[in-house]
């Protein structure tokens, strides 16, 4: 058995992480995630108090995850390809009984009656919010002259990925693939037509 000071927090989200995988979130508990990290159920208490601080913790860590592999496809590509990796990346979680959105959702419901955890999901909708803002203002720096950030296109297109996953984990049969080939081919034609258009400098 590994010894508590040797265990991080991450790991013990990484054992959770395995066992929804592989058994469903109705199996998660503290034991199980004890046994996958090799810890005592103590050493589990110490770091999440309740299930759902853990599950928050889950849902935090593949959001920042997933904004890490968007910055380093920003890195590493165009603007173009960093905005298609993340919506394929949004693809990638719309899916009949996706772990990750059945975790936000279940947390969601959760919060309407735990005020500090509806905080917490609140924070980290901002966090994501901020995120698209970022985007949408590299996107379209002509459209954001004024000096005002796109918090609204933010909150409406998270909304839009949201709502996709929720008809996804309602419908075995919900064609996340067409819909999310016609929304890239859409914001493609976007870029396409945003490039097109002659900055004041060549005015």
């Amino acid at each position: 058995m590994a010894k508590p000071n040797m265990v991080t927090k991450q790991d013990l989200i990484r054992s959770a992480q395995k066992c929804i995988q592989e058994k469903g979130l109705d199996k998660l508990t503290f034991k199980e995630v004890a046994q996958g990290a090799g810890v005592t159920q103590g050493t589990v208490y110490y770091h999440f108090k309740t299930k759902e601080q853990l599950m928050f913790e889950i849902v935090q860590s593949v959001c920042h995850g997933a904004w890490q592999a968007v910055e380093a496809s920003r890195t590493a590509g165009s603007l173009e390809e960093t905005i298609i990796h993340a919506l394929e990346a949004a693809r990638s979680r719309c899916t009949y009984g996706s772990s990750y959105h059945t975790l936000f959702f279940s947390l969601v419901v959760h919060s309407l009656q735990n005020d500090a955890l509806r905080e917490q999901l609140h924070q980290m909708l901002e966090r994501e919010n901020a995120h698209v803002d970022e985007l949408l203002a590299k996107l379209f720096p002509a459209s954001d002259s004024s000096g005002r950030p796109f918090t609204h296109g933010a909150i409406m297109i998270n909304a839009l990925i949201d709502g996709l996953a929720l008809q996804a984990l309602l419908n075995p049969a919900f064609p996340a693939e067409q819909i999310y080939s016609e929304l890239i081919s859409y914001v493609k034609q976007l870029l396409s037509a945003q490039s097109a258009i002659p900055s004041e400098k060549e005015e």
